[in-house]
């Protein structure tokens, strides 16, 4: 009995002892032997913890956690594609939103996580728990963390003539460079004089040499593209490429190729356009927010137009709501858009922000035609040549101060992409590769509409202010004082037989708009009927 008695003295002493508990402080800087952070995870100090776990992800650069549009992301390789309406190649660089599980994950691998265990009375490794992982993303806003304009995968230059081409993570420019070694990539030299850029360029043109180009303009538009590609990153805006021919198998789809393997080392994602222009608005927010470099918009049968398409080739940024999600993010656009099609139709506002190129091997089946070597074999074997070469033109304009050029307008909303692309070929005596693409202006139906309406009504009313209604009467008049021109006019600019209120509507969108030195603006109204009164002038 004595024992007994002892045993439970002992242990009632060792019961009533206090346990040690864990500190009350809030957690600190704590390192392992290998230099990576320690994070306890302490009851009350939630903001200081969430706090530390930023600063650990922050400090492993490894990872490839950014800041992308709003959203935590990081950057990987492709393995398969995502999905049927864009198909995007295998090992693809990509940008992936990150979630909490992944989050999780990214969290273990930047510290180690600890938890006081009242048993052992100590603090034990964990898991990074849930809480503090959702914590940090609602948090919506990370400055600790790098902040990615976008990712590259192959060097490029800055309008202040600096090259990045270092792998890695580029801090000035908030670019990822995602390469390592490109053959045959060679840094330009310094300052390359116009005669190396004009060596270059005409290096490049050659690749080009079996492609049957409409006219000289439509050659320097596909030279155009080469550094548009590569620089499409840097550029807050860039011209949509459209290339168009009269038959299949002229080589439109393989001058998209060239460029997505100049500016990827892949086949470009192909994107198909959906029934109507809704369907085709969700499909390519689901590739910008992706980060696509090269987006293949491919045999296009109807005509191309769209706002979101408008957006992409002028804004910066657009706001985009992600599929499945119910928040809007600033999603970066510089992707490089090729649309390609038979006899290609660009309509709507979306015809000033493009860049034109014109195929037609006159013959009844191009497809046929035999070449002396394998085009994308070439351009891959010499990819780090084209690089380089693109580079070297740029980077000998801005060397000779970016000259301004006489006679060669502006390009209003592209002002970096003139600078940095245009206007380099151009100062090589090249033609100006705009050319082919103020045709489509000219073959406006709009503008051909404008131009039939406004000369038939200065012929009708001269500059005195009328009616819709009166417009309307005078082009149904018959007889001697008809006026076909009115008539045809009317027809086509209602899209059937003109009434008051399509005219209302054309005149409204059209009003103070100026074609051929002729202008439709308001002129009052009409006191008693209290409808607008409108007159054509002559103006510039």
């Amino acid at each position: 009995m004595s024992n007994v008695t002892t045993l439970e003295k002992v242990a009632s002493k060792l019961a009533s002892k206090p346990k040690p508990a864990p500190s009350t402080t809030p957690p600190g800087d704590l390192f392992a032997a290998d230099g990576k952070r320690i994070i306890q995870h302490k009851n009350g100090h939630l903001p200081t913890v969430i706090d530390l776990l930023e600063i650990s992800l922050s400090e492993s650069p490894d990872l490839n956690l950014f800041r992308y549009a709003g959203q935590l992301a990081r950057v990987y390789q492709a393995a398969e594609p995502r999905d049927k309406s864009a198909k995007i190649p295998a090992s693809a660089v990509m940008v992936q939103p990150v979630e909490p599980p992944l989050l999780g994950e990214l969290a273990g691998r930047a510290a180690y996580h600890q938890k006081w265990d009242s048993r052992l009375s100590d603090y034990v490794a964990t898991d990074c728990p849930r809480r503090a992982v959702d914590s940090l993303l609602a948090r919506g806003h990370w400055p600790r963390v790098r902040d990615l304009i976008g990712f590259i995968e192959t060097p490029i230059i800055t309008d202040d003539n600096r090259v990045i081409d270092q792998p890695g993570y580029d801090a000035s420019s908030g670019l990822f460079c995602a390469f390592t070694s490109i053959p045959g990539y060679q840094r330009p030299p310094i300052k390359p004089t116009k005669k190396d850029a004009s060596a270059a360029a005409g290096r490049l043109l050659r690749l080009f040499d079996s492609f049957p180009f409409v006219d000289a303009p439509d050659r320097a538009a596909m030279l155009a593209a080469l550094p548009t590609a590569i620089q499409r990153r840097l550029l807050p805006a860039a011209p949509l490429l459209a290339i168009t021919a009269p038959t299949p198998g002229t080589g439109k789809t393989l001058l998209c190729e060239t460029l997505a393997l100049v500016a990827t080392a892949r086949r470009a994602s192909v994107l198909s356009l959906g029934h109507d222009d809704a369907e085709s608005e969700k499909r390519l927010a689901g590739v910008l927010l992706a980060g696509d470099a090269v987006i293949s918009v491919d045999n296009i049968e109807r005509p191309l137009k769209g706002d979101l398409l408008c957006q992409v080739t002028t804004q910066q940024f657009v706001r985009l709501r992600p599929l499945g999600g119910s928040g809007m993010l600033n999603v970066p656009t510089h992707s490089l858009i090729v649309a390609t099609g038979n006899n290609l139709a660009i309509v709507g506002d979306l015809k000033r922000r493009v860049l034109m190129i014109r195929l037609d091997a006159k013959t009844e089946r191009p497809e046929h035609r035999a070449f002396d070597r394998d085009h994308l074999a070439t351009i891959t074997a010499q990819r780090g040549e084209i690089i380089s070469l693109c580079l070297t033109i740029i980077a000998a304009y801005l060397a000779a101060g970016a000259p301004k050029i006489a006679g060669l307008h502006g390009f209003g909303g592209f002002e970096q992409w003139d600078r940095m692309v245009r206007r380099p070929l151009v100062w090589l005596d090249l033609p100006d590769p705009l050319l082919t693409s103020e045709e489509l202006r000219e073959q406006d139906p709009d503008l051909e509409a404008m131009r039939l309406l406004y000369s038939a009504w200065l012929l009708s009313f001269g500059e005195r202010p009328v009616t819709v209604a009166e417009v309307i009467a005078e082009g149904a008049s018959v007889g001697q004082s008809a006026n076909e021109e009115l008539r045809d006019a009317l027809q086509l600019v209602c899209a059937e037989k003109p009434n008051s209120r399509r005219l209302s509507y054309w005149m409204r969108s059209h009003r103070e708009r100026i074609i051929d030195g002729l202008q439709l603006c308001k002129a009052g109204a009409d006191g008693h009927a209290k409808v607008a009164k409108w007159k054509v002038i002559k103006c510039g």
